[in-house]
């Protein structure tokens, strides 16, 4: 029995529409009824895969019957959790905080920089990810305030000539190109073997994931993150090599 799709459309998350476009029975989630919590039915014993926007699958995850149509584990996907599997990837240092504890810490000093860069600990990402100097951080700071309890990565800087996403399952590479500015060019081997061994540190924690991968300009790789796949942009990978690998891991999980 092939897996049920749960495509959310969104004019900001182009994936899904690609991925909708090659289904012929794919069911649409309107914003407007994951709002209100008016979700389609589905046959009872199908296995059901899930792809949108992340509101909308954090929704669908905390529906009885259906969220087992989003595999993606939010909890393992903050950098907290899973830096200290794949910190040596990093290529970079980097450091977990409380957002209230920035402006007292010597971040020239820590950093031998005039920038640094941070982002939130969460995947579900709570303001832009950024490069900032150092000087100018009161602001920026201010601004962001209400998120003063939560925890933030403050890195040095690196630069990439590209990026690439890869999705992986049970540690393979499955699909990816680079991203997000097109066009979008084929992963390069040595990416996707990166990308494995990224992956493969976390088989025990999630068997379906994306890998972020920079290449700087003196050929080194780095991690940049790793994520989910019901909520993360396909941009020139294989459409059909993901739905493949989407529809084994419902098939796997309902052990049908």
């Amino acid at each position: 029995m092939r897996p049920q799709w749960l495509i959310d459309l969104h004019d900001e998350f182009p994936g899904s529409a690609a991925v909708a476009a090659v289904l012929d029975d794919a069911l649409i989630v309107e914003p407007r009824d994951a709002m209100t919590g008016r979700w389609p039915v589905v046959q009872e014993g199908r296995p059901i895969v899930g792809y949108g926007t992340m509101p909308t699958m954090r929704s669908l995850r905390r529906v009885r019957q259906l969220g087992e149509a989003v595999f993606d584990d939010y909890t393992m996907l903050r950098c907290s959790f899973y830096y200290r599997h794949v910190y040596d990837l990093l290529g970079r240092t980097a450091v977990l905080v409380p957002f209230s504890a920035v402006p007292a810490l010597p971040l020239r000093r820590m950093f031998d920089s005039d920038q640094v860069f941070i982002r939130s600990d969460s995947n579900y990402k709570l303001f832009p990810a950024g490069v900032h100097a150092i000087e100018d951080l009161d602001h920026w700071l201010q601004t962001y305030d209400q998120y003063r309890d939560e925890l933030v990565v403050i890195s040095e800087v690196v630069n990439f000539d590209h990026e690439y996403r890869c999705f992986c399952r049970n540690g393979r590479f499955v699909c990816g190109s680079s991203y997000p500015i097109e066009p979008y060019l084929p992963v390069p081997d040595p990416v996707r073997a990166f990308a494995e061994t990224a992956a493969r540190l976390l088989t025990h924690s999630a068997t379906m994931i994306t890998v972020d991968v920079g290449e700087s300009p003196d050929g080194a790789l780095r991690l940049v993150e790793l994520g989910g796949v019901n909520s993360w942009g396909i941009y020139g990978s294989n459409v059909a090599d993901f739905i493949a690998a989407m529809e084994a891991e419902a098939l796997a999980r309902a052990d049908v």
